[in-house]
Formats: structure tokens, C-alpha cells, sequence
């Protein structure tokens, strides 16, 4: 835990914090029955096929957040990932405004040449942007901060969804960010025992 940070929130956020620094695992309880889902999503992403990775994103999504007990989430994929001078987005989860439904948006190229992002990497992204939409539903968070919980939880689903060994180190280099506000926000990935911050609306 960073003391520094952590002793400049309020007296409810660091309640909060504390709770998602607590909570190391997510139990999927029927993880097999999600396995063709993954393989789906994994055969449309590596084809380069955008609609149908989106489409085998929301079912998988979709499947897994109903076993979990959580509300329905969509999921856009997008094409490169926005850049700028510190870096790339990976994902982007959107708070649900009145009468909205909350939105997740994971990019599936890179910036450098353009490729499809490696599976693991992309699915990782994926399910971190679920964790949030998981404090924010199913935990009741009223904030999603990056504790070293938040990072177990989403590692256990990554490990449950999918066998093989660790990715690349730079799973977390970027990535994600919960907004308050419309999906065209960019922003770094906070390091794991922080909270993101909200840029401004571009």
C-alpha cells in the first residue's frame, strides 16, 4: 500500500480501499462452461475480425457476469489504441449514468504497427475492465481504486478463464481507466495501490 496516498483520501474512500485491497479472488463458479467462449473470442481476435470480436466479447462477458450475479455490461472493440506523448489506452470502462448501461472499450491493435494484440494481453484488458464493473455493481464501490487486490482479482480470473503461462510484463504497462464521464477520455494506467484520476473531457 502506498501510505502517502492512501492517508490523503477521505475517511470513505479509504474504506473502500481497504475493502478492495481485501479481496485477492473473483469464483467463477462454472469456469469450464465459459471455455468455448474464450476460444471464440480468441479465434475472432486473431483473424483481425472486429464485429465478430466484439460479439464473442459481449457473450463471453455477458456469460461470465451472469454467473457472478452482476449486471449486463456492453462491450465496444475498437480498432488501434489512442496514443499520445505517455503512452497508449488499452481499455476504458464507463460508468452507467441514469438509465444507461455501463460500457466497456477494449482496443485490439497497437499503436507501432498496427497488429492484433496478443490474446492473453487483450483478455487480460478485458477482464480488468470487468473488475471494475464488478467494485462498481456487484461490491457496491462507489470508487474503483487500483489496490494490489484489485490486480489479484483480476489475475484470478485471468487464471481461471485461460491456462498457459504469463504474458508479457507489459500487461500493465497502460491500460484501463473507470470514468465518470463519456468513453472519450484517455488516460495511463494508475500503478496498482492507486486510484485513476479523471482527466478532462476531450
Amino acid at each position: 500500500m502506498r501510505f502517502g496516498y492512501f492517508e490523503r483520501l477521505s475517511a470513505k474512500d479509504k474504506r473502500i480501499y481497504l475493502k478492495s485491497d481485501a479481496m485477492r479472488v473473483v469464483k467463477v463458479p462454472d469456469a469450464v462452461a465459459l471455455a468455448p467462449l474464450v476460444a471464440e473470442l480468441q479465434t475472432q481476435l486473431e483473424a483481425g475480425r472486429r464485429l465478430r470480436t466484439t460479439r464473442a466479447a459481449n457473450a463471453l462477458v455477458f456469460a461470465l457476469c451472469k454467473q457472478l450475479g452482476a449486471p449486463p455490461v456492453r462491450v465496444r472493440i475498437r480498432e488501434v489504441r489512442p496514443s499520445w506523448d505517455g503512452g497508449e489506452l488499452h481499455g476504458l470502462y464507463t460508468f452507467a449514468e441514469a438509465g444507461d448501461v455501463p460500457e466497456i472499450e477494449v482496443w485490439m491493435r497497437t499503436v507501432a504497427k498496427g497488429q492484433i494484440v496478443r490474446f492473453r494481453t487483450f483478455l487480460r484488458t478485458l477482464l480488468h475492465e470487468v473488475c471494475h464493473h464488478l467494485d462498481a455493481t456487484l461490491y457496491e464501490m462507489s470508487e474503483s481504486f487500483h489496490t494490489h487486490g484489485f490486480f489479484a482479482r483480476e489475475s484470478s480470473l485471468t487464471k481461471q478463464l485461460v491456462a498457459g503461462p504469463p504474458d508479457e510484463k507489459s500487461d500493465r504497462s497502460f491500460g484501463s481507466e473507470r470514468s465518470a464521464g463519456k468513453p472519450s477520455q484517455l488516460e495511463l494506467f494508475a500503478p496498482a495501490g492507486t486510484r485513476s484520476t479523471r482527466p478532462d473531457r476531450r
